[in-house]
Formats: C-alpha cells, sequence, structure tokens
C-alpha cells in the first residue's frame, strides 16, 4: 500500500509496521478524531475469516486486549482500523533477558484477556494465540490480539513436538465458539509462549525435551511445563487455573517497586544473570516452591532440582521451601550490643531530676529568708 494515501476519506497512511504472513500492518492517522490508528491491510482471500472475526470481536473492552475501530472493505483489500499500541512485540521481548517475575506477569495478563472473552457472555476462545499475537505497551501492559481467527497451522505444527506427544495443538477447522478443548488449546499455548520467553527460544526443541535456564525457579519451570505437557499429573487445561497459579508466583517473586525496569512501563527488573543449559531431557532450575505444592514428574519430565543455586531464592539450611530472598524479607529490629544508649538516657534523666531538687531547696532557704527578715522588720516598725 502506497504511504501517504487515505482510506476512507480520513484514514492517512504513515509507515509500515511490519508484514505478516497474511496482513500486513502500517502506522496511520485518523484525521477525523485526530489520533494515531494502526491498519491491518488483509488480501481479499482471507477477508471473509478476519471479517468474521472482527464482528465477533466489536464489543471487546478489556485493557489487555487490542480494540478495533472500524472495519474498511474493498474490492482487493479488507482494512481493520485497530487501536495503535506503542510497545514491544513478542520478538523483542523473547530476545531481551526478562527476570521470572516480569515474565510470570505477562502469562497471567493473557490469561486476564482469555478469561474476559472466555466469559459467559461471551463465550469466545482466540484459537491463533501465537507471538504475533501478544504485544506489550510502553506502560508494562500485554495487548492480545487476533482473537477468533484461524489458527496459524504451522506454528502450533511444530510446537506440538514439545512434552513428546506429537499431539497437534490446534485442529483445523474448528470454530471460535467456548469448548473445553479449545480452552485447553489456549491454555497451552500460553504456556509455550512462556517457555519461549523464559528460554529465550522462538523455535521448538528439536527433541521435544523442556529445558530451562538454571538460573529460573523451579515453580516457575512447573507451572509452564504443566500448561505445556499433556501427560504431566496436573496439567493445566483452563486459563483459570493458569492465572491463580501464576498470580501465586508473581506475589512471592515481586521484587521492590523502586528497581529499575527492563522495559519502558514495567515497575521490575531482576539483574542479569548469565543462561545456563540444563543436561539434555532435564529441568533444572532454582528452588521456589509455591505453598502446598511439590514438584512433580511424569513421562519425559524429570523432578526439578536445583543445579546452580541463585542467591536471590536461595533458602536458609532447615528453613521451609519459600522465598528467601533478602529484598523482600522485613529488616529485624535493631538490636544493641551495649545498653550505653539507654545508660546515656537514664543518666541525664537522674541529673535533671537532681537539678529540679534543689532548685525547690534554694526557693525554700531564699523564701525563709525573707520570712524571718520581714517578721524583725515589722517589730521595728511597730515599736
Amino acid at each position: 500500500m502506497e504511504i501517504g494515501r487515505v482510506i476512507d476519506r480520513h484514514y492517512l497512511v504513515q509507515r509500515l509496521v511490519k508484514q505478516g504472513q497474511v496482513s500486513t500492518v502500517y502506522q496511520g492517522f485518523d484525521q477525523k478524531l485526530q489520533r494515531v490508528i494502526a491498519l491491518k491491510a488483509v488480501p481479499i482471500s482471507y477477508a471473509q475469516s478476519y471479517r468474521d472475526a472482527a464482528h465477533i470481536t466489536a464489543q471487546f473492552s478489556h485493557p489487555n486486549i487490542i480494540t478495533l475501530y472500524d472495519l474498511i472493505p474493498t474490492p482487493e483489500t479488507l482494512y481493520l482500523v485497530q487501536e495503535y499500541i506503542d510497545g514491544q512485540d513478542f520478538v523483542t521481548l523473547a530476545q531481551m533477558q526478562l527476570a521470572p517475575y516480569e515474565v510470570v506477569d505477562i502469562g497471567r495478563q493473557i490469561c486476564l484477556a482469555l478469561l474476559y472473552a472466555g466469559a459467559n457472555t461471551r463465550r469466545i476462545c482466540h484459537g491463533d494465540l501465537t507471538p504475533a499475537a501478544i504485544l506489550l505497551d510502553q506502560y508494562g501492559i500485554v495487548r492480545v490480539n487476533n482473537f477468533a481467527l484461524p489458527g496459524d497451522l504451522r506454528y502450533f505444527t511444530a510446537w506440538s513436538i514439545l512434552g513428546g506427544d506429537g499431539v497437534p495443538l490446534l485442529k483445523p477447522g474448528q470454530p471460535p465458539d467456548d469448548s473445553e478443548e479449545r480452552r485447553a488449546d489456549d491454555t497451552r499455548a500460553v504456556g509455550l509462549l512462556l517457555y519461549q520467553l523464559l528460554t529465550r527460544h522462538l523455535e521448538p526443541p528439536s527433541d521435544g525435551q523442556l529445558r530451562f535456564p538454571s538460573s529460573i525457579p523451579s515453580a516457575v519451570c512447573e507451572v509452564a511445563a504443566r500448561a505445556i505437557l499433556r501427560q504431566h499429573p496436573q496439567h493445566i487445561r483452563d486459563a483459570a487455573t493458569l492465572h491463580d497459579d501464576l498470580n501465586a508466583l508473581a506475589e512471592l517473586l515481586e521484587p521492590p517497586a523502586a528497581v529499575e525496569p527492563a522495559y519502558p512501563g514495567a515497575l521490575y527488573q531482576q539483574a542479569p544473570v548469565p543462561a545456563q543449559a540444563s543436561p539434555a531431557g532435564a529441568i533444572a532450575s532454582n528452588p521456589l516452591v509455591l505453598p502446598g505444592s511439590q514438584p512433580q514428574s511424569g513421562r519425559g519430565l524429570s523432578t526439578y532440582a536445583s543445579a546452580a543455586p541463585n542467591p536471590r531464592f536461595e533458602a536458609e539450611p532447615n528453613a521451609a521451601l519459600t522465598v528467601a530472598d533478602s529484598a523482600l524479607m522485613v529488616a529485624p529490629a535493631p538490636t544493641y550490643a551495649q545498653s550505653s544508649a539507654y545508660s546515656e538516657v537514664e543518666t541525664s534523666s537522674s541529673s535533671g531530676g537532681s537539678s529540679l531538687w534543689l532548685l525547690l531547696i534554694l526557693g525554700l532557704v531564699i523564701f525563709a529568708l525573707f520570712f524571718i527578715a520581714g517578721y524583725f522588720l515589722g517589730i521595728i516598725f511597730i515599736h
């Protein structure tokens, strides 16, 4: 599409943002409402799928979902006018060394978008939850796009190897309506996105084995694995359960708010830790266990063990398996090796009391002297 072209008499095309597999995204400007917009141009051969998705999601209004403004059909192209997001795409995020808390927070925000779309009044699944659907705005808020579109079968087929079951994540031709199977597919897709952010690998491992850097707390690895591996004894099949687990992790991992952010708008960052690959077929990470949970093992999933403890999450000897991050612990009340401070206060108080008594005695003596002098003067004047 030509830069500078005006669509529908008031949408000015300003610059190319990215070229996707199907659509092309441009930054534009709504000259009527005076706001920046995103223009998604879809070839006419795919127009019906995008038109159907737009009609289904037109009423969506949620902070974690990109808003659709307008739909403009032309003989050659369908244009979707959407909210413009100034921030980072998923590929950029995966290339950054995000702290475990940041990844967990991104995951729970994606779950919030899924829960909103799947609520009783809407009952819509995503169906195409790939890296292309995820953006992070400048305030650290995850924005999910592409609800109710046909799934990217190439992506989901490639990632179906992870976990060793070989079952496709998504079956072609499934409607976007809510169902237990589609909810499970969306939840597993979130697990795959978490895995990519934690490992910084955008392609699935050739042998289908989960491998996390040893710097990742074991509880984070556990939740991601439970979302991905269908054969896991505690497999997570819905966004509500995944959100609750991620929310509990976020409460444990959240650092002080004053820490320098890793990306614009974020409220958190962990100092970079060199990634260390775990042994083949194993998941090794630092100990961080959710209250009431224990690491599980199943087919294709090794028991989680600490290969290289991270000092930020290293528990004290004989302590319970909880977060022992000094930055999160309340500082103990100050103690005193000697009582000199208290003695100084006591001495000061004692000296103050003695001075008061001296003043009282001196006052009484002066009063007595004046009384005696007055008595004798009175006798002299009377006589």
